[in-house]
């Protein structure tokens, strides 16, 4: 399988969500930068910060001299912050401890608003972990949250929430310094106060709610492989484990290359990909390859097929699969792929 990204598209992406913003972003590269390939993808997009979820993920990116900023920092890795200058989002008591503890230079802080997931719950929580910091030497330099759903009641409710933190964090300092608050455009659409937007999968082409959802984005990934098997089946024959399809009547089939160690999921079974600029239905899906069936394209050995373009996009495999772009993208950054930066 080949797993091309246009860097050129992430890059236009990325302007097009900063022109509509008219703020500073922060671009989110957790998880290999969504599948897309982290250590490319900071090289060509000029951002103010960039976002991971671990300090293992960060160390290659900081090493870049980027700023870099650890959503998920880990009790025991957190030194890997200090040791390479990496600001971690601090929302758990026995972090801040920990933070202390090792000499950390700075740090965020993150309020939970309603997520429920991490972050420092209501005024006090967050006034006691911002001194804790403080007096122990830690420079508390920005504050973020999270959201639980785009919608405008629960933003609306979640931003009142994030705000008494804020105010909580700003009564804890003991100096003026700035403090820049950040969160997703969820955030941002209801309320233009914050200085900082994180920006996820659309800088990858896809919208992710209200906020995007009026920008032209490119899908930046398209996945692709060949035909290793053509054959016929007749009637009642049948393809796959468990003979998962069944012909109902005398067809064309083939073998390609790439099947669940790849990121084509069982639950691809009925949709489409494209070959020969025809689009071909999914019979079945093993771990190394998949069948796909055909009554009247053509195809030999060695035919390209596109699993994932512009045209069937991860919002469209999601939709089949019952779950979100995010998990198709990530699906296909696997080893044994070519991957091909342009």
């Amino acid at each position: 399988m080949k797993v091309e990204i246009d860097l050129g598209a992430i890059k236009r992406n990325f302007g097009r969500v900063r022109m509509a913003a008219n703020k500073p972003l922060i671009l989110m590269c957790k998880a290999d930068a969504y599948g897309h390939g982290a250590a490319r993808v900071v090289r060509a997009v000029d951002a103010d910060f960039y976002g991971v979820a671990t300090e293992e993920e960060g160390v290659p990116l900081r090493e870049n001299a980027k700023q870099v900023l650890v959503t998920a920092p880990s009790f025991y890795k957190l030194p890997l912050c200090r040791r390479y200058d990496m600001i971690p989002l601090v929302g758990d008591m026995e972090i801040a401890k920990r933070a202390v503890a090792i000499g950390l230079k700075r740090c965020h802080i993150k309020v939970n608003s309603g997520m429920n997931r991490l972050g420092f719950t209501g005024e006090k929580e967050c006034f006691e972990a911002v001194r804790l910091l403080t007096l122990g030497g830690v420079k508390v330099e920005g504050v973020a949250t999270h959201y639980k759903d785009g919608s405008e009641k629960t933003v609306r409710n979640q931003n009142a929430a994030f705000l008494r933190g804020v105010k909580a964090v700003k009564a804890a300092l003991a100096d003026d310094a700035r403090l820049l608050t950040s969160v997703t455009g969820s955030g941002a659409l209801f309320s233009k106060e914050f200085d900082y937007l994180r920006v996820g999968l659309a800088a990858y082409g896809y919208s992710s709610g209200k906020a995007t959802a009026g920008i032209p984005l490119e899908p930046a990934m398209k996945v692709t492989s060949e035909v290793i098997k053509t054959k016929i089946v007749e009637r009642g024959d049948t393809l796959g484990y468990s003979g998962i399809y069944r012909a109902p009547q005398r067809l064309k089939a083939y073998t390609v290359l790439g099947g669940y160690g790849d990121g084509v999921s069982r639950a691809d079974v009925g949709r489409k990909v494209i070959a020969a600029g025809q689009r071909l239905s999914v019979a079945a899906v093993s771990m190394d390859s998949f069948e796909m069936i055909s009554d009247r394209v053509d195809l030999k050995v060695g035919a390209r097929v596109i699993i994932l373009s512009k045209g069937i996009n991860a919002a469209y495999v999601a939709k089949r699969r019952g779950t979100i772009p995010y998990e198709v993208l990530l699906g296909y950054d696997v080893p044994r792929a070519e991957r091909i930066y342009v």
